[in-house]
């Protein structure tokens, strides 16, 4: 499915979403695209969320949509070089590894050298005895752009979608040729 027919089938405001990717993109049409609709709740209101990724042979564009109290919606567009993607990571869950086959989620997470998680948890020493306060000991992750894509939940195409999303992107990073 085509990134316009995509943003149109989500039905989350998708004429002010494709005119801000479009915006965004100038006459170049991008390579694949990946969508997600989320929900929040937000002191009892239920807010929706959409989160777009486009790449081209030379950038991302990443739109996220915010709905606002009041039928109003924010729309933040942020515009990366491939050259300034400093890597990404998935992760595939399989229903018969044995096999290679049943693919049925996907997480691809990419590094834009922006946002970072830390998850920190307290610090131990081999003592069990011991009752001192040791500090807290932490890991870094990079975490600029995260989709989770299920068969289940998001359908077939849409994870079919995400395996070409990472194949253009580890082509235009040099890991793959085409």
């Amino acid at each position: 499915m085509d990134t316009w027919t995509r943003i149109e089938r989500g039905g989350f405001y998708p004429k002010a979403v494709q005119r801000a990717l479009r915006r965004a993109l100038g006459a170049t049409e991008p390579l694949a695209t990946l969508c997600q609709v989320d929900t929040g709740f937000d002191r009892g209101s239920v807010f929706r969320h959409l989160t777009v990724a486009s790449l081209t042979d030379r950038a991302i564009v990443q739109l996220h949509v915010d709905e606002m109290d009041g039928g109003s919606a924010t729309i933040a567009t942020a515009v990366h070089r491939v050259c300034d993607i400093a890597g990404y990571s998935t992760m595939e869950v399989y229903t018969d590894p044995e096999n290679a086959t049943g693919l049925s989620e996907m997480t691809i997470a990419l590094d834009l050298n922006g946002a970072r998680r830390l998850e920190l948890e307290p610090a131990r020493c081999d003592d069990p005895n011991c009752m001192a306060d040791h500090g807290l000991s932490g890991t870094s992750f990079p975490d600029d752009m995260t989709f989770r894509i299920s068969a289940a939940a998001d359908g077939q195409d849409s994870l079919n979608e995400a395996m070409v999303f990472v194949d253009h992107l580890a082509s235009l990073m040099g890991t793959r040729s085409e």
